[in-house]
């Protein structure tokens, strides 16, 4: 992604420089270097509107890449967090991070000695990668940058085999895995030393405790709601034009309702399929604009081979290449609107409904099983028969995961699990793709008011009723239009029926899919996936380092057993491993072990 690259060590600079012309993917791309010395390469990718600024005192140069929302004096409060940084002031450090709400990576050289420090924020919104490289220490935004230096340096990155059984399983690898041996991702909430690598937490997600519980529906609809306002309001600042990515959910209709409250210039947009697959969708997102009088536009996108092959080049398998369908929207929304910030609903599924597991679970064994039953892509068989990869050793790999979180009670762990690993692992690099063209955050990620949604009891969650009072403070119509997924208004007879036996069927996972591909829904509205994949899987011989060519090629000939998000997922796999065909041999097990991730306890 657009941003921060720090290259430690660089003997060789020419390579360093032409890794970083690399990932300017256009004309409006270009490179700055901060610093350029012997020891250290400091530097940033992006186009103009890309928001990174360099700050410089008498002790440290920072560069910020991102946004601290609601911070009026942005030089004072980066100096600040320097001195807590390079004081080793922890609880001061720890202090101001839990204060702030932004999208933000944060840079501090020491001008002294040239020690370096990088800071996140506590959801890790700009995912953010870390590897040694011969001799060279790298942290940078750009996963392809760690693969040219690989191969300028050596014989190329491995692929992790856990990482892709991870994959497989989810949609996205668990902890700070990438698909590539010996390249992590910087945890959530973190502080790294760039030159020891030592990672440290700096905030920490309790997800056991509730202490909204004395409030009602009402009250906590109500702090919510002005919570909700005030991040809209801080975002909408950032820039002079808000576009909100309006769909036929409930988040995005919340987000456009809570810009509503602010002084920024708004337009909806609504990504409409080719195939006009997603026909209802649209409707619902005109109708929720026309109710609040927001200006509205349709794009149609499309997965493109050209964005396919542009979402592989920048995000090296990380993004599922279906999302190349984002990726064309994006681009259409950033020509049309150039400087704008793009809104989306992210994080709303996880702020707003109960997500406690809908059965009780009595053991780790328990609730492991329960994990992958509810948020598989393939089944765990499938995977192992795909990928060369021990079921225990899977297995295991979910069980350090579940372990590795703070909560005391296994409800809670699953609600770790969700927010740290579906919500930051996978939809957090979903929404970076935005940032090739434009800005894009969401209000649901701002701090204070996720940590005020998450301490609403389950209860109040549970069947929509904090959810639908929320929508009508903010906006009542909003609330009176259907909700596109069940077809009928979330103040409705008809909803609660169905959101009944939606419930029902989340109880018994083996049989939701049955019913789902029954009724067309299996494969999420996705179109038939691209000729690529028959042309990667062509070539068995080509296949059989990382999988297994027969089973690849049954599930890419399957006539309607896999769906094309099963064969999308499969798709990225194959090409990310594939795209540096000079890439060694994978390592077995992947040198990044669950158990010695240094924020699993934390994170």
């Amino acid at each position: 992604m657009p941003g921060i690259t720090v290259a430690r060590d660089p003997h060789d600079h020419e390579a360093v420089d032409d890794a970083l012309l690399s990932v300017c993917f256009n004309d409006s791309y270009d490179c700055h270097h901060v610093t350029d010395g012997d020891e250290q390469v400091v530097a940033y990718t992006g186009y103009d509107e890309y928001p990174v600024e360099v700050f410089e005192t008498d002790e440290y140069t920072i560069v910020l890449e991102g946004h601290l929302y609601g911070t009026d004096d942005v030089a004072a409060a980066v100096t600040e967090v320097a001195e807590f940084v390079s004081a080793d002031r922890q609880s001061e450090l720890s202090e101001w991070v839990a204060q702030r709400d932004g999208d933000f990576l944060l840079l501090i050289v020491d001008q002294t000695d040239g020690t370096t420090w990088a800071i996140n924020d506590a959801f890790g919104r700009l995912p953010t990668y870390r590897a040694t490289v011969g001799e060279t220490t790298i942290l940078t935004r750009e996963l392809k940058i760690v693969r040219e230096l690989a191969h300028q340096f050596g014989d190329g990155l491995s692929a992790d085999r856990v990482a892709l059984g991870q994959m497989l399983l989810f949609g996205y690898p668990l902890g700070t895995r990438t698909l590539f041996d010996g390249v992590e991702q910087l945890p959530p909430g973190s502080v790294l030393e760039v030159d020891s690598g030592t990672v440290r937490s700096t905030y920490e997600f309790r997800f056991d405790e509730h202490s909204n519980e004395n409030h009602s529906v009402d009250e906590n609809a109500r702090r919510l709601r002005n919570e909700f306002i005030e991040a809209c309001q801080n975002r909408a600042r950032a820039t002079d034009k808000t576009i909100v990515s309006l769909s036929g959910g409930l988040d995005s209709r919340a987000v456009i309702g809570g810009y509503t409250h602010t002084d920024t210039e708004l337009v909806a947009a609504t990504s409409a399929r080719k195939n006009g697959g997603n026909a209802a969708e649209v409707d619902v997102a005109r109708q929720v604009a026309n109710a609040l009088d927001v200006p509205w536009q349709s794009y149609v996108a499309d997965r493109t081979d050209q964005h396919r092959e542009q979402l592989l080049e920048m995000s090296q398998g990380m993004n599922n290449l279906g999302m190349s369908l984002g990726l064309n929207f994006a681009e259409q929304v950033s020509t049309d609107h150039p400087a704008c910030t793009f809104v989306t609903g992210d994080g709303g599924d996880k702020a707003m409904p109960d997500l406690t597991p809908s059965k009780d679970v009595e053991s780790m064994d328990e609730l492991v099983e329960l994990v992958i039953d509810g948020q598989h892509v393939f089944s765990l068989e499938e995977v192992t028969d795909i990928v060369d990869i021990e079921r225990t050793k899977l297995i295991s790999s979910i069980s350090n995961r579940l372990l590795s979180y703070p909560e005391s009670t296994l409800e809670g762990r699953y609600v770790h699990f969700l927010v740290r690993e579906r919500g930051i692992n996978w939809l957090n690099h979903g929404e970076d793709r935005t940032r090739y063209y434009t800005w894009s955050t969401t209000p649901f990620y701002s701090l204070p008011f996720f940590t005020e949604a998450m301490a609403c009891p389950p209860e109040q969650k549970d069947g929509t009723k904090l959810y639908r009072e929320f929508l009508s403070q903010l906006h009542p119509e909003t609330v009176e239009i259907d909700y596109v997924d069940f077809g009928a208004p979330i103040d409705s007879l008809t909803y609660r029926v169905k959101r009944f036996g939606y419930e029902w069927l989340s109880e018994h996972p083996a049989l939701k899919d049955r019913v789902f591909n029954l009724l067309g829904q299996g494969a999420s509205g996705a179109e038939s996936p691209p000729v690529a994949l028959a042309e990667a899987t062509g070539d068995p011989s080509e296949l059989e380092d990382h999988f297994s060519s027969e089973a690849v090629q049954r599930i890419t000939w399957s006539s309607g057993e896999y769906t094309s998000t099963h064969q999308y997922f499969l798709l990225t796999l194959i090409a990310a491993t594939a795209e540096q065909s000079d890439d060694s041999s994978e390592s077995q097990s992947g040198s990044v072990d669950d158990e010695s991730d240094p924020l699993s306890v934390s994170q």
